[in-house]
């Protein structure tokens, strides 16, 4: 059981959409033709819109740009994980453990993610075989965000034991105890000084764990209380950048180690995840409106929103090697979609 907070929003709908470039399948996998809307509002983003072979709800989460020129997802409730083409042609990969969450890509160009019904890490290779490891000592770790680590490791978080682990691409996994007692860490990335940084959701604060010295750095604390730092994004500008999942807003740790914060007009947005877009602004989706926004990391400005059809959650996004952003949308009950979405030149 999927223990995050999912709201529906009541909210407008918008249809966009643009050709992505063509990209043919894997030999030997079968994929699912394109689905698109085929509505153009000119002079605004393009939204291509695919729908997932698996039938119901099964809840693409995240998203990585892959080896192959493609983008792989997780399905959390499918027990999949998922390729699509930059035509919209789709695979899924069944795997032997449920709730696939976090992805990334490893140094050894597999696919790695995280299993928390499993309590497990997972590795991919393009072609789908799977081997999967168990988190050791732990019965309910429930491991969530992952990144590849500036050490040529696998790192990943431990929503309810409060851990930070290291994968070796052989599969060794040491646990690292994060000194906040149920911080509840959710995502993690490698910060400008070669630390992982993660989102501590319940402690409302950044937390960083120095790999070559096996020791945490101090904490950056989150100025409005309660904001629940959740998506992190290590931006262009080297900073790091987070969403503060019931602050409603996007905040950026800046050099000096303080956190500037910029609120969202939209009450109750949910900001999930962030990437860094073509146009050099950082893009965000917000799961409650059902909206992918984006602001300039330069003047702190939001530009407008793009607004999804009325029952969307887009969740996990990031760019892909098309120069557009994908992103995943969930929907309860019926069918469930990634996301294209293409900028204006």
């Amino acid at each position: 059981m999927n223990q995050r907070l999912r709201v529906l929003g009541m909210f407008a709908a918008l249809s966009l959409c643009s050709c992505g470039q063509s990209s043919a399948p894997m030999p030997g996998m079968a994929a699912t033709p394109a689905q698109r809307d085929l509505v153009r509002v000119a002079g605004q983003p393009a939204l291509d819109l695919f729908n997932l072979p698996s039938s119901g709800g099964s809840w693409p989460d995240y998203i990585v740009a892959g080896p192959d020129h493609a983008m792989w997802f997780t399905e959390f409730f499918g027990n999949y994980i998922g390729r699509i083409t930059m035509d919209g042609q789709i695979a899924t990969f069944t795997i032997p453990a449920g709730d696939a969450e976090g992805i990334t890509i490893g140094p050894d160009r597999n696919i790695w993610f995280t299993a928390p019904g499993y309590q497990a890490i997972g590795r991919m290779t393009p072609q789908g075989k799977t081997t999967m490891f168990s988190l050791p000592k732990s019965a309910n770790a429930s491991p969530r965000g992952i990144t590849l680590g500036p050490d040529g490791n696998i790192w990943y978080v431990e929503y309810y034991d409060g851990y930070i682990g290291r994968v070796t691409p052989q599969g060794t996994i040491t646990r690292f105890a994060i000194p906040v007692y149920q911080s509840f860490p959710w995502d993690i990335t490698t910060g400008p000084d070669g630390d992982l940084w993660f989102s501590e959701s319940a402690a409302n604060q950044i937390g960083r764990f120095n790999p070559t010295t096996e020791a945490f750095d101090s904490s950056i604390s989150v100025p409005t209380q309660t904001a629940t730092p959740w998506g992190l994004l290590l931006a262009p500008d080297k900073h790091i950048w987070f969403t503060e999942r019931t602050g409603d807003k996007i905040a950026e740790v800046t050099a000096s180690g303080s956190v500037k914060e910029f609120a969202i007009a939209q009450p109750g947005s949910y900001p999930e995840a962030l990437a860094a877009g073509p146009d050099g602004d950082l893009w965000f989706t917000e799961g409650q409106t059902g909206d992918v926004g984006h602001i300039n990391p330069s003047t702190g400005k939001f530009g407008p929103v793009v607004v999804l059809s009325s029952g969307s959650i887009p969740n996990g996004i990031a760019a892909g090697p098309n120069k557009a952003l994908w992103f995943c949308i969930d929907a309860y009950n019926v069918t469930n979609q990634i996301g294209e979405l293409v900028l204006p030149k």
